[in-house]
């Protein structure tokens, strides 16, 4: 976890220093996490994977954030097939995208602590 914990470390010192760089990555990580959701969701209609959005970036909290998920005509309707029923196993796709992205989006960052660092 040491690893972990010094690259959240760093992405904080990215937020601080360089704004404008952290907003660029948070972008790039929110288009990656798209992609791997998109691709990841079950195709019945295709519904679910054609409505796939990343919202605006918000630093309400005082950090970067940006959300990724279904839009409002699909969002009410995603957590069945993904967290599953008692009629329907659990087919976890939305956590699946997260450890294929994960990686991914580390080397974003890891690529504009980089840059800052020149």
């Amino acid at each position: 976890m040491k690893g972990m914990d010094a690259m959240l470390a760093n992405v904080t010192r990215l937020e601080v220093e360089a704004p404008k760089k952290a907003r660029k990555s948070i972008n790039k990580g929110a288009e990656i996490f798209a992609k791997h959701l998109k691709t990841d969701t079950p195709v019945d209609s295709g519904a679910l994977a054609s409505d796939v959005q990343t919202g605006p970036m918000k630093a309400s909290t005082g950090r970067f954030e940006k959300q990724v998920g279904y839009g409002g005509k699909s969002a009410w309707r995603a957590h069945f097939p993904d967290k599953g029923t008692k009629k329907q196993p659990a087919q976890n796709f939305s956590i699946k995208a997260q450890e294929q992205s994960r990686d991914e989006i580390l080397e974003v960052y890891a690529e504009e602590m980089r840059l800052l660092d020149d």
